[in-house]
This record gives structure tokens, sequence and C-alpha cells, in this order.
């Protein structure tokens, strides 16, 4: 009898044991999910010098005293543009003084971090674009107790960036003689880069995808193929006598790009209130 007892107690301080260490695998898990804001309406036109905006929900949060949650973006691919700092600043929105010296009241700015320490379930950090291409961006939340590591899970998060450069500039085609005035002529132009990384390929031409663009300047539209890296015009030449023409708009209204892909709906990509530079 006294046997059968023991095997019965060693049986349930067995189970007691199973159920200890399973919560405690509950307890120290670092689960979480990242999201594209839901601010911005559309997330396949993005700029590079433009600030992304992604929230972080933490499951099962630990509120201990003692627990700490570290984000921190994984930047060991080079041609995912993972490179923090190179590819783009990770950033985390803090409060400061205002600069103005009567104001007592306090700004938000964004500052780069290689990691920032997460005090909510619900958070947000940001992410500021300084290359073109193809993100595949890698995020590892740490969960940290008394200083020591005890969990850890990461998160994928992909989109695309490309550079925009649109400018005008004037040629003197002719200078002006004893019964001649001189002669200009004015270019409205524009440049895509969608990366220099093999998979860098947004806007790139292949045998199955063809990229053309409308333009939309000063009430007017212009239609033209996508070149990555080349020359492209948003506007007619405007010949002139005497001087340039004056612009009469400094802003580029909208560039929309289609893209037609095998027997696929087209896909529309549009590009808002571009600033034009004198070139």
């Amino acid at each position: 009898m006294k046997k059968y007892l023991f095997l019965i107690l060693v049986g349930i301080a067995s189970c007691s044991e199973d159920n200890n260490s399973s919560e405690t695998v509950h307890e120290n898990a670092a689960n979480f999910t990242l999201s594209k804001s839901i601010e911005r309406i559309a997330w396949n036109n993005i700029l590079v010098g433009e600030v992304l905006k992604f929230d972080i929900k933490i499951k099962n949060f630990d509120s201990s005293a003692d627990v700490v949650y570290v984000l921190k973006p994984i930047t060991t691919d080079a041609t995912k543009h993972q490179q923090n700092k190179i590819d783009y600043n990770f950033q985390e929105e803090i409060k400061i003084l205002s600069p103005i010296p009567s104001s007592k009241d306090s700004i938000n700015a964004k500052v780069t971090r290689d990691s920032i320490i997460l005090k909510k379930a619900n958070s947000s950090f940001f992410v500021s674009i300084l290359k073109p291409g193809n993100f595949i961006q890698q995020y590892e939340l740490r969960k940290m107790r008394a200083n020591k590591y005890v969990a850890g899970s990461t998160q994928e998060m992909l989109f695309s960036a490309v550079k925009i450069e649109v400018y005008t500039k004037n040629v003197q085609t002719d200078k002006s003689g004893m019964f001649s005035s001189s002669k200009h002529s004015r270019f409205y132009e524009f440049t895509v880069d969608d990366g220099d990384q093999t998979n860098d390929t947004y806007l790139t031409d292949s045998d199955s995808k063809k990229n053309s663009y409308t333009t939309l300047y000063n009430g007017n539209k212009y239609d033209g193929n996508i070149l990555i890296n080349n020359v492209m015009t948003f506007s007619e030449q405007v010949n002139t006598e005497k001087g340039a023409q004056i612009v009469p708009n400094w802003i580029l209204a909208e560039i929309k790009i289609t893209q037609k892909i095998n027997s696929k709906p087209d896909n529309i990509i549009s590009y808002y209130n571009l600033d034009i530079k004198q070139k």
C-alpha cells in the first residue's frame, strides 16, 4: 500500500512540475503583431525622405516592475535595405521642450535609435526613408527580466520606396543679334530611381511588367513610359524669345504610374504634389 501511495505522489508532483513549466513559458513569451499605421491611406507610393509610422501590439503584456520590452531592427542584410542609419533611420517619438524661449510647452520630436524600450502594450515607432528600394525589414522584440533575456520573437515588414526628382531648366538656343532677339527653350523633366540592389525592380520594366505614366501639371496631362534613372518629360517644351519663360507653377500635381502585369488588373501608383526645382 505504501508503495502505491508513493507512486501516486510522484505522479502528482510530476503533473505539478509540468503545469509550472507551461505557465513559465507563457509568462516569458514576447509575441507581438506589427502593422502599418492606418493614418496613411496608400502604402504603394512611398518616397525617399518620407517618415513612415508602424504600430506594434505586444500580446500578454507583462507589466511587472522588473520587466522591460526592447524593440530593435535586424540590420544584417544590405541587399534587403536593412541597414539602420544607411537605408533608413529607426526612430522613436519623444517629447522635448519647445525651442521658443517664452514657451513652456513641449513638442514631439523623432530621434534615431538603435533600439527602443516599449512601455505599453500598444506602441508606435517610425522609419525615415533614406534610400530607394524594396525593403524587407525585420524587427525583434526582446523581453528582459531583471536585465536578463527571457524571450524574443521577430516580425517582418515589406514595402517599396522610390526617389523622384522633378525639375525645370532653361536653355538659351540662340543669342540675340542686331536684328533678332535671343531664343530660349524651357524643359520640364523628372527622373525615377527605384534602388540599386538586384531585387529593386518596383518600377522597372520586365518581360511580364510594363510601366507607363501620366502627369498632371498646370491643368495639362502628359504621357510617357517609365525609364528608370533616365530623363522623362512631364510637360511640353516651351520656346520663347528675349528671355526664359516664367515657370507657371512650381508644383507637379501628380505622377500616375500604371503597371500592366500580364493578364492581371492594372496596378495604379500615384505620387502627389511634387516640388519642382530649378536646374
